[in-house]
């Protein structure tokens, strides 16, 4: 098979600086000659590296070009070590994040799905496998090690949005995989440490209650447990690998007993060293051994419904390339192409084969050392980029570059946040912003009463990932002080670099949660009465007053504005409740349920963030925008709350969830 290199350089990859003592190693790729167009762009394979050899490195099968690249992650991530750590042993594809466990180095690695760009690092002592519900992940983790006293395995419960482990439950000795089947939480013990140490294999399955996460129950099932997988029909697959004595390696079916309880209900007196569950079949590979004690691989497939195997013979390997060491099993979803991950032998480069789905032989390529675990990439979240040119940037700052525009509404933290006077001009005070604003430096501005606005863009075009949030927007919000914001976006159509192009509100939940009581074309205007109380009219034959108070003794209105002030937009119901009791005086402020800034605390990341998608025009229609290029905020409540004054939204920053994928 013709090989080409992303690069010019030698058979053996190019070490390049990348920074004082660091160095990068860039990528080879082969071109398979196969290219299909499915929901699915590609195929991330982890490699394990062998045991203290720190060699985990990432490749990449690019379905729509038919290009395999090996050992992506240094070029994605140039600032960190040159290899992902010490022996990878899962990698699974959740939302637009993929999530990596690498078990020595006791690290679960997270990185934007599409660009394999790292997000953040989860630290799990001796972690094994992943499995996600909802906004958390699981992870088994031995938790022990080889060798040392015993200690029983758990399983940790990781927030995916704030990367935080917010749980833990002990279950066997040295967990391994887990599933999510029932509303409940199945992981396999295997014992292999304890079987080291004189010991005994562990036999259970261990059965965790997901909404209490806690220990329900084990269930015995055989030793050394290893795999676990659940059919579309509510029952769990587990391999036993067996004691290598007395006990051979067998798969076995736990399905509901009379009482309602899993438990043993059939069994497959085969080995089963790798698994894919596709439909009603289960694919996989074993070691069966012949009479002269030597062992050979065989592959076949399971129908679940009979509880038999009815195929041996799944592939027809090349007669002058065939299989070494099968390490990893995978069907294509869609295709049904067959992927074998064959290890070779343990030290060097390993192979990814392909067939097709009638086990015809398609091409094999070289991978990193000991290829094991595979995560397809869906469609829409796009292809992996990888980078072809050492100067071309890998990565682009997913925070605010610059304000473009400030002009709060009066209030009573206006002219210090930031700090102004009458000498500013709209261009000084939206650097004053920028300077509290970009790059993560954690500073805050108001956008006063009702309409205040500030505008700003990144140093790249915002995408809109279907199905995911798109902009997490910092506030000073918690819980009881919602001060909603409205947010807005552009897209530099006439690509000029400021924001004057059409501009689209994003529709949040009081859309439907309060109908009847938004005002969709509210007007106000703004006189302005030097140290004084600032008065207001509506369209709506209101008017009021910004009240001063003794906290905040400077003028309410914006210093560097000559005259009045208007502003138009959409009119949220008031969120303030008095709850104050006697002299006691307090007030609740309920958050709306999506869609705003300064809406929920900073650490809810989900709740502080907004969807493209939920843009709609002045007639309340969605707009399809693939991308935007500015965000605006402004102040969507107009109300008083006692002594806390008027409602006013504060910006603190912003993030794109996804800065590579431009």
């Amino acid at each position: 098979m013709k090989r080409f290199l992303i690069l010019t350089f030698a058979f053996m990859t190019l070490l390049t600086a990348c920074r004082d003592d660091d160095i990068i190693a860039y990528p080879i790729s082969d071109h398979t000659g196969d290219t299909s167009t499915t929901e699915y762009a590609g195929l991330y394979v982890l490699n394990e590296g062998n045991m203290g050899s720190n060699k985990c490195t990432l490749d990449y099968l690019d379905l729509t070009t038919g290009i395999y690249t090996r050992n992506i992650y240094p070029t994605r991530n140039p600032s960190q070590v040159m290899e992902l750590g010490d022996v990878g042993n899962d990698i699974k594809v959740y939302g637009s994040s993929l999530w990596m466990v690498v078990n020595m180095s006791n690290n679960v690695e997270v990185a934007d799905a599409r660009t394999a760009v790292s997000r953040g690092h989860v630290n799990i002592p001796n972690c094994r496998s992943l499995a996600f519900d909802g906004k958390y992940v699981y992870v088994s983790a031995y938790v022990g090690e080889i060798g040392k006293e015993s200690v029983v395995g758990g399983v940790y419960k990781v927030d995916t949005t704030s990367l935080q482990v917010v749980g833990k439950v002990n279950v066997g000795y040295q967990p391994d995989e887990l599933t999510v089947s029932n509303g409940k939480l199945y992981v396999v013990n295997s014992g292999g440490y304890e079987a080291v140490q004189g010991r005994g294999y562990d036999c259970r399955v261990s059965v965790i209650n997901l909404t209490t996460f806690s220990l329900e129950r084990h269930i015995d099932v055989a030793p050394n447990l290893a795999l676990i997988r659940a059919d579309r029909h509510g029952r769990l697959w587990v391999a036993s690998r067996g004691d290598y004595m007395k006990m051979p390696p067998r798969l076995y079916l736990l399905d509901k007993d009379k009482d309602g309880r899993m438990a043993v209900a059939d069994s497959i007196d085969t080995a089963v060293s790798g698994m894919c569950l596709e439909g009603d079949s289960i694919y996989f590979y074993g070691a069966v051994y012949g009479t002269n004690g030597k062992a050979a691989n065989t592959f076949g497939i399971i129908d679940v419904n009979k509880r038999e195997i009815v195929s041996t013979h799944l592939i027809e390997e090349p007669a002058d390339n065939p299989i070494r060491t099968s390490y990893g099993i995978l069907v294509h979803p869609a295709t049904h192409d067959i992927y074998i991950m064959d290890a070779t032998n343990f030290v060097s480069s390993g192979k990814l084969y392909c067939f097709d789905r009638n086990g015809k032989f398609k091409w094999t390529t070289w991978t990193g050392d000991i290829p094991g675990h595979a995560a397809w990439l869906p469609h829409h979240l796009g292809g992996a980029v990888i980078p072809s040119n050492p100067d071309t940037p890998t990565s682009y700052s997913p925070y605010i570059q610059a304000v473009d525009e400030y002009m709060p509404a009066p209030g009573q933290f206006v002219n210090t946040m930031p700090e102004c006077t009458a000498d500013d001009t709209p261009a000084t005070v939206a650097e004053k912003c920028t300077q509290l604003l970009a790059g993560n430096n954690g500073g805050l501005v108001t956008l006063g009463g009702y309409g205040g606005y500030i505008t700003f863009h990144f140093d790249h075009s915002i995408a809109n990932v279907k199905g995911e949030r798109d902009i997490y927007i910092k506030g000073n919000c918690y819980d009881g002080n919602s001060e909603p914001g409205i947010v807005m976006v552009s897209k530099d159509i006439n690509h000029n670099g400021i924001p004057d192009d059409p501009w689209y509100e994003i529709a949040g939940s009081a859309d439907t949660d309060s109908i009847g009581l938004v005002n969709y074309g509210y007007e106000i205007t703004y006189t302005p009465n030097p140290l004084g109380d600032i008065t207001w009219t509506d369209n709506l034959g209101a008017s009021g007053t910004i009240e001063r108070n003794t906290f905040h003794t400077q003028e309410y209105f914006p210093l560097w504005h000559q005259g009045p002030l208007s502003f138009r937009g959409t009119l949220l119901p008031k969120n303030g409740v008095n709850q104050s009791r006697g002299s006691q005086q307090y007030w609740w402020l309920s958050s709306l349920r999506y869609g705003y800034a300064d809406n929920y605390a900073n650490t809810d990341t989900l709740g502080c963030s907004i969807d493209i998608s939920w843009a709609v025009d002045e007639h309340r229609q969605p707009v399809d925008l693939d991308r935007i290029d500015f965000v605006r905020v402004y102040n969507g409540e107009n109300q008083k709350c006692g002594w806390l004054g008027e409602t006013s939204t504060e910006i603190a920053g912003a993030e794109d969830l996804h800065p590579l994928f431009r």
